[in-house]
């Protein structure tokens, strides 16, 4: 079975447009009131009936709707596993449609703490994905493109001794920055900031314009993600659990 796997023993099952999916709901039209009146509820998502303008009011309204479902009426069990919607239309080399995917399996997690804690990962992969791989901050012999000629070998990953008290005390290296320069803090915060080097070369990453991030927080939460900087991811995510 051509699958992909969500969390809680969920799962999506790709198919063609030929494919019997029976009275599977379509995602992009769904109201709580119709799907009351059905025994189960499984999705049809079809990506070729709805535009990336829309992701974020479907994947609301999805939210909303599921979790007025009770657990036993999500999915037809199938292989052991429980298929809670078919993808049509699927291109596995299309990042928007993939986005779209990784928010599905957000809202079948098991619980909210789940949730945010998958949502966190994804994202902070998402953007190692452009530091690491892309090498965004051009470093060269230990020095980023930013601090290319200064005697400075560990990037931004500095903030200021008593952090209260701003540039009134001095700065110093990051507590959770190892000797090889990696760190193990994995701060949502430290890798969505870009520094002016940065935004000069057009590199900035929005909430907005990611898409988990912009679907699943509310302001007050997204002020956390954005400044909590230089904090260890399970402190962020108890922050984001409070509101």
């Amino acid at each position: 079975m051509n699958t992909i796997d969500l969390d809680n023993n969920y799962c999506l099952e790709i198919i063609n447009g030929d494919s019997d999916i029976g009275l599977a709901i379509d995602i992009s039209n769904i109201k709580f009131k119709k799907i009351n009146k059905k025994r189960v509820f499984v999705l049809k998502i079809d990506f070729n009936t709805f535009e990336k303008t829309n992701y974020k009011r479907i994947l609301q309204n999805l939210l909303s709707i599921k979790s007025k479902i009770s657990i036993d009426r999500i999915g037809i069990l199938k292989d052991s596993k429980r298929i809670v919607g078919y993808l049509l239309n699927y291109n596995r080399n299309d990042n928007e449609q993939n986005e779209f995917i990784s928010a599905i399996h957000a809202i079948f997690c098991i619980n909210r703490y789940n949730r945010y804690n998958y949502i966190y990962d994804v994202v902070c992969d998402y953007l190692d994905s452009f530091f690491y791989g892309k090498n965004l901050c051009d470093f060269k012999d230990n020095k980023c493109g930013e601090k290319r000629n200064t005697a400075i070998t560990i990037g931004c990953c500095r903030h200021f001794k008593i952090k209260l008290l701003g540039p009134l005390t001095r700065l110093i290296p990051c507590e959770y920055l190892k000797e090889d320069h990696t760190c193990d803090a994995k701060c949502i915060s430290c890798k969505l900031f870009t520094c002016d080097y940065l935004r000069k070369k057009g590199v900035i990453f929005k909430i907005k314009d990611i898409l988990l991030l912009d679907v699943f927080f509310n302001p007050v939460q997204k002020y956390f993600i954005k400044y909590m900087v230089f904090t260890p991811k399970e402190k962020i995510l108890k922050k984001l659990m409070l509101f």
